[in-house]
């Protein structure tokens, strides 16, 4: 019997090294076709590794995805751009995982339950509805079984210079609302183990969540404290529909640089409730431990916490 092949696309990334990574530590018999743009970029660790094939192909070239898909049962989306690369680029990708009958594929979502939202609530977002309405019209006609992987946000993007209501270098946490309202949040390196153990497992597919934390403003306050020994001051912004007015007029003003309105968006939408992760499926893989905030902490300088982006 043939080695299981997965294959992953937008391999250069530093989400899907985290996931080759775990592939190679921890599944050994499975070979691993990574797909990138440009092949230099793949870490040199990977490259040099026998159980890897390097594969060049941009994400319009479906000859050339073709050819790196043969063979797969499984195919990792790892895309990470603009709406053009995420929804076309995922299509071309998918229309060729049909063509080389992989079983399954993994669309490139690592986010909150955007289920709950509709188009343009999330400018950011609506490329996975897209996808996923995209995916279910394949599904129905057998074509191919869709995974989506759910994690709230990125640990590190909540507690890093990306969200810039937490700034612990002046010791300050400015939040919107009462302060008590819920963002639920991964780590990068947990969110990478668990799709490389859902890619290693032909039965996993559907939505997939897992979460690392579920905390509040304060209570993120709290464990920052006993970690490192230093009170933030919190700061009062305004109400969530405050934060609702300001962040669409940011989108209106400027939509072409989302780092201007995102992070207001996603704060928005998790503290909102409309996003939370329900059902969670960590448990079903040994090797995930998802750290919860004050493990993350502890694992990370309170210097360090700035670098995150």
């Amino acid at each position: 019997m043939s080695a299981p092949i997965v294959a992953i696309a937008g391999a250069n990334g530093k989400l899907a090294t985290l996931i080759v990574n775990h592939l190679l530590e921890n599944h050994p018999e499975v070979k691993i076709h990574c797909i990138a743009r440009s092949p230099e970029k793949v870490a040199a660790a990977l490259r040099a590794s026998p159980n890897i094939e390097i594969f060049q192909a941009s994400a319009s070239d479906t000859t050339a995805l073709r050819q790196a898909l043969k063979g797969a049962e499984v195919a990792v989306c790892c895309y990470l751009g603009d709406k053009e690369l995420m929804v076309e680029g995922q299509k071309t990708l998918i229309n060729a995982c049909i063509d080389e009958k992989v079983a399954r594929y993994v669309a490139s979502d690592w986010a909150f339950d955007y289920r709950g939202l509709q188009l343009g609530d999330h400018p950011s977002k609506d490329p996975m509805i897209h996808i996923n309405t995209y995916l279910e019209d394949k599904e129905k006609s057998g074509e191919i079984k869709a995974v989506h992987v759910l994690n709230g946000s990125f640990m590190e993007m909540v507690l890093g210079q990306f969200n810039p209501c937490f700034q612990p270098k002046v010791h300050l946490y400015q939040y919107w609302g009462t302060g008590d309202e819920t963002m639920e949040m991964t780590t990068y390196a947990d969110a990478a183990v668990f799709t490389a153990e859902i890619a290693a497992d032909p039965s996993a597919v559907g939505f997939m969540n897992i979460l690392g934390d579920r905390k509040s403003v304060k209570q993120v306050a709290e464990a920052y404290e006993r970690v490192y020994g230093e009170r933030l001051e919190l700061k009062r912004l305004g109400s969530l529909d405050d934060l609702k007015n300001k962040m669409t007029v940011a989108f209106q003003e400027v939509p072409e640089d989302p780092y201007r309105w995102m992070p207001m968006f996603y704060l928005f939408h998790m503290m909102s409730g409309k996003t939370s992760l329900k059902l969670l499926h960590a448990s079903r893989y040994p090797s995930v431990k998802p750290k919860n905030v004050e493990a993350f902490f502890k694992s990370h300088s309170k210097e360090s916490l700035s670098s995150f982006h």
